[in-house]
C-alpha cells in the first residue's frame, strides 16, 4: 500500500509505486474509485485534473468507478482486472460507507492481499480500526451529518493509526496540527499527518509505515505529543 496526501505528484512516490508493482506503469492498469468526491457538492475541475494527471502517467488501461455505478458482480469485476486501485480523495468517511454499504469491503480485503492499492488523502484515510472514533476525536461530526450517516466504520480495519494529509496547504485550517495531536491524544492512537510530497508505504499493516518523503510530516504519538517530524 501507498497512502499518499496527493497523488502519484513526485520521483520519489513514483519510484516507490515501480516498485510495489514490479514492472513498469506503461505495463500497469489502474481502476480510480472517486466515491469519496462524489458526494461532495461544489467543483469538480480539481478531479478532472488529477485525473489528467495520472493519465498523463502513462498506464496500460485507467479505469474510473463508482462503487454504486453498476451491478457488485459488474464493479468487483473491474476492481479485480486491474494491478492497482487508487482510492481517490473527498470524504473518508462516505468513501469508508461506500465499501461497506456496497458489500464490496470483503472484496477490497481479498484484492489487499493480490493488488497494490494507492490512497490519495480521503483514500488513504479508511482504513484504521477506531474509524468510527474520528468524526468526535478530529472534531468532523459535520461530515457525518452531511452524508446522513448514523456513525463511522472502516472499510477494512487494519492500522492502529490515523493518516492526515495535506499538512501546510494553504486552504488547510490554522490549528490543523492541533487538531491531529488532540486527535491522537483522544483516541490513544499515533497520528501520522503528511504533506502533498510525502507519503507512507506499508507491507504489514501491523509494522509502522516508511515515510517517503524529501519534505514535511508529523507523527504525533498516543498522547498528543509530537514525537517524530521533518
Amino acid at each position: 500500500m501507498l497512502l499518499t496526501s496527493n497523488g502519484v505528484g513526485n520521483p520519489l512516490i513514483r519510484d516507490a509505486l515501480v516498485d510495489l508493482l514490479g514492472k513498469p506503469i506503461a505495463d500497469s492498469r489502474v481502476v480510480v474509485v472517486i466515491d469519496a468526491i462524489l458526494g461532495l457538492p461544489g467543483d469538480s475541475s480539481t478531479l478532472v485534473e488529477h485525473l489528467e494527471g495520472l493519465c498523463a502517467l502513462g498506464w496500460a488501461e485507467l479505469d474510473v468507478v463508482s462503487l454504486f455505478a453498476g451491478p457488485r458482480a459488474l464493479v468487483k469485476s473491474r476492481l479485480r482486472s486491474a494491478d492497482v486501485i487508487l482510492g481517490y480523495g473527498g470524504s473518508n468517511l462516505w468513501l469508508a460507507h461506500a465499501w461497506t454499504a456496497t458489500d464490496l469491503a470483503p472484496v477490497l480485503a481479498e484484492l489487499l492481499e493480490e493488488k497494490v492499492y494507492v490512497g490519495w488523502s480521503a483514500g488513504s484515510m479508511i482504513f484504521p480500526r477506531l474509524l468510527g472514533r474520528w468524526p468526535e476525536a478530529f472534531d468532523d461530526q459535520d461530515e457525518l451529518d452531511l452524508f446522513g450517516l448514523d456513525a463511522a466504520a472502516p472499510a477494512v480495519p487494519l492500522f492502529d493509526w490515523f493518516f492526515m494529509g495535506h499538512l501546510g496547504a494553504d486552504w488547510m485550517p490554522a490549528d490543523a496540527e492541533v487538531r491531529a495531536a488532540r486527535g491522537a491524544a483522544r483516541t490513544r492512537q499515533p497520528v501520522w499527518f503528511l504533506d502533498d510530497d510525502s507519503a507512507l508505504l506499508v507491507r504489514d499493516p501491523t509494522a509502522d509505515p516508511v515515510v517517503i518523503s524529501a519534505s514535511h510530516w508529523r507523527r504525533f504519538g498516543t498522547d498528543g505529543t509530537l514525537i517524530e517530524s521533518r
